[in-house]
């Protein structure tokens, strides 16, 4: 049987590292107190925010739309011409309750004719689909249906079944009617089509990731109520749901190995209410998977959108996150709070983990929407982000290098 702990003592392992600015001798008191700690914080981050617009969106993401070799900027129903960010208006859009009905937004080209369409999915209008980039990204593009039926808040692209050819598009559908599947392009040109796999007659929670739990080198799907096992043939044998936890409503699930144990853990967020904080995976003496609940951060809530990236360059990843404004017009626990933009670092201390967090934003305008893209947009070697909400969209430029 597997079973979820929760860590008395997880408040005292992260930091701020506002009170560690050229305070060196505050980090040697403040650990002195607890025990000795391995581990250089690293330096702040230079981060310097462009404003693009100061519309309604919930999402953003980096693409070459005009194939001129530069990354342009999608948020809602416009892009953004990359490097003066020149806005062009490409698709339309229903408002619902002061939401833009887009929740999502994922570049991939589906039809295989050298230029970058848009999968975009829908919460109101309960619909996924994409729109077709007419060739250099101008004028308004043709939409055209994945699935419908269902309210969509999460989605993102990965490569299920491990072909090493295209990415596959992994949508979480809510509701108790709703189901949890994937979709695989076949075809290409105007013989593009859809294909939809299901994993579960059901959905399973607000939030979903992926990554190899159990370490057989395939690609398992995370929701906030267990994870499900990927099959050895994804044709024929059915996904394996092990109930392990029920983590309520999360933003997306990342696998990765923080303590270094040889066993991936879970990082996440509370999407809604207070809370970031990581899985750590063990094996009882029996060989049963065993889940240790850690708090990173408690001390602000709506961190809906996340991405595991390796900001500082040190092949370490850090988590990227930050408050989703409005996330439900104010009515979430710490709704009205000062929005903020975090990455957390972490560092080994025997067995026990250590997380820093640092503020790149806070108390202004700049807060997070459903997802963070991370790419070197301005290619100086180090790495930029977007982020796009109910306050504007924003490039987010490193100014490291």
């Amino acid at each position: 049987m597997t079973t979820t702990k929760k860590s008395r003592n997880a408040k005292i392992d992260w930091i701020h590292s506002d009170m560690l600015k050229n305070t060196s001798i505050l980090i040697l008191l403040l650990f002195a107190a607890v025990r000795p700690f391995v581990g250089q914080v690293s330096d702040e981050i230079p981060f310097r925010a462009h404003e693009l617009d100061l519309g309604r969106n919930e999402t953003s993401a980096f693409a070459d739309l005009n194939g001129d070799g530069v990354m342009d900027i999608i948020a809602g129903e416009n892009w953004y011409e990359g490097p003066v960010w020149k806005k062009h208006k490409f698709r339309s859009f229903g408002f619902f309750k002061n939401y833009i009905d887009n929740f999502s937004d994922l570049p991939i080209d589906v039809d295989s004719d050298g230029a970058m369409d848009v999968v975009s999915v829908a919460w109101h209008g309960k619909r996924v689909a994409w729109f077709k980039n007419p060739g250099k990204g101008l004028g308004e593009w043709s939409e055209h249906l994945i699935d419908r039926g269902a309210n969509v808040e999460f989605a993102f692209l990965v490569d299920i079944n491990n072909d090493g050819v295209r990415r596959e598009l992994l949508p979480q559908f809510a509701g108790p009617e709703s189901t949890t599947a994937w979709f695989e392009i076949k075809g290409r040109g105007v013989n593009t089509r859809w294909v939809r796999h299901e994993i579960s007659s059901k959905s399973w929670g607000h939030g979903i990731g992926v990554g190899d739990v159990n370490g057989d080198g395939r690609v398992d799907v995370l929701t906030p109520k267990g994870w499900f096992e990927s099959p050895d043939d994804l044709n024929s044998k059915p996904w394996v749901h092990h109930a392990d936890f029920d983590l309520g409503d999360t933003g997306f699930l990342h696998v990765y190995d923080v303590d270094e144990d040889g066993l991936n853990d879970i990082i996440s967020t509370m999407a809604h209410d207070y809370g970031v904080y990581w899985l750590r995976q063990s094996k009882s003496s029996t060989g049963n998977r065993e889940w240790n609940k850690e708090l990173i951060d408690d001390a602000w809530s709506q961190a809906h959108a996340s991405a595991l990236v390796d900001l500082t360059g040190d092949g370490r990843p850090e988590l990227l996150t930050g408050k989703r404004f409005f996330a439900h017009n104010g009515h979430d626990p710490g709704g009205r709070e000062p929005l903020g933009v975090y990455w957390y670092e972490y560092f080994l201390d025997g067995a026990r983990v250590v997380w820093v967090r640092h503020i790149a934003f806070f108390g202004g305008r700049i807060g997070t929407g459903m997802q963070i893209p991370v790419l070197d947009v301005d290619r100086d070697g180090d790495l930029d982000f977007a982020v796009a909400g109910k306050s504007g969209v924003f490039l987010i430029e490193n100014r490291t290098r």
